[in-house]
């Protein structure tokens, strides 16, 4: 049961980001597959990978300015998580070398998600000034700011990489806690378990209180073990 799960995840994953896009012209808007990752594409991926999804914390969500969601990453099911329980458009930072992706890297460059090179130190810094001015023109971005997926479902360390951003585009950050995608889809493993998932979305912790990432990274890291705790 589980490779026919996949099977259809990545069918309709990749039939979405090759359809999505080319609607843009006929609608005239940009936020078009955003909307449909919203609205289409990730009921249908949760209700096929067969989890039940349980959301708290809605009214934290700032609706009228930009924001980063930093949440715990721990499944390929994040996103699609995060996409349906956020009520906002939201737009993805990945590694550079996703661009060049086939279909993955079409879809995320049309849609107007962030890509940071991650090469050297100076060419990632001018990635993130330049994801800087696309938050304050009004793009909310999530962000894992533990880098990769959990090997053991638990929350890892924080890097700085989306702290230093929230400062230097002086918006606030949103901790996200994911909780459940791991035992449905672990990290580095094909079976698939139906079962439950619960978001719950912090809130807007401001950067302005904030001199340097340390301390930031502290409180965010704090709410979002508070939020994996309730659920033990």
């Amino acid at each position: 049961m589980s490779i026919i799960r996949l099977f259809f995840l990545f069918v309709w994953t990749f039939l979405l980001m090759l359809i999505a896009p080319l609607f843009i012209p006929l609608t005239f808007n940009r936020q078009f597959p955003l909307v449909v990752a919203r609205t289409v594409f990730s009921p249908v991926l949760l209700w096929i990978a067969g989890i039940k999804l349980s959301v708290k914390g809605k009214e934290n969500v700032p609706l009228n300015r930009s924001v980063i969601f930093v949440a715990n990453h721990c499944s390929h099911l994040d996103i699609g998580t995060l996409c349906k329980s956020l009520p906002v458009n939201l737009h993805f930072i990945g590694k550079k070398e996703l661009a060049w992706v086939p279909v993955v890297g079409w879809y995320m460059w049309v849609a107007g998600h962030i890509f940071i090179d991650r090469s050297n130190k100076k060419k990632a810094i001018k990635s993130l000034e330049i994801a800087s001015q696309k938050i304050k023109a009004g793009k909310s971005v999530v962000m894992y700011p533990e880098g990769t997926r959990s090997k053991n479902g638990k929350v890892g360390v924080f890097k700085k990489g989306a702290f230093h951003l929230a400062i230097q585009s002086s918006v606030d950050v949103v901790p996200v806690s994911i909780k459940g995608t791991f035992d449905v889809w672990p990290a580095n493993s094909s079976k698939i378990t139906p079962g439950k998932v619960f978001v719950e979305i912090g809130k807007p912790i401001s950067s302005s209180n904030y001199i340097n990432a340390k301390e930031f990274i502290e409180a965010a890291h704090n709410s979002i073990l508070k939020m994996q705790a309730k659920l033990n």
